[in-house]
């Protein structure tokens, strides 16, 4: 599943995956600014149907996703992308 959320997140010019996926954390960042990334970190986190975290690598703060649980269906990850690409949809300050 980890595998996959990268294939989308290349194939996503908004977006660029700042770490190797060898197993199931994906570390990633939208295009533009650590705030940028963290009101999307912010905003998907307030909808309570996903939790990602953040965090500093090469000094740029990234979103990080674990998959981690064994419930955790390829459906899920789907929704999850598609928060954060509706998040980078509206972004503060932005039109």
């Amino acid at each position: 599943m980890a595998q996959e959320l990268a294939r989308k997140i290349d194939g996503d010019p908004r977006f660029e995956r700042v770490a190797p996926v060898p197993f199931s954390v994906v570390n990633f960042r939208y295009k533009g600014s650590d705030e940028d990334n963290h009101a999307i970190l912010d905003r998907v986190n307030r909808t309570g149907e996903a939790f990602l975290s953040g965090t500093v690598l090469n000094g740029r703060f990234v979103l990080h996703l674990a998959i981690g649980n064994r419930a955790t269906t390829e459906r899920h990850v789907r929704r999850v992308w598609d928060l954060v690409r509706e998040a980078a949809g509206w972004i503060p300050g932005r039109d």
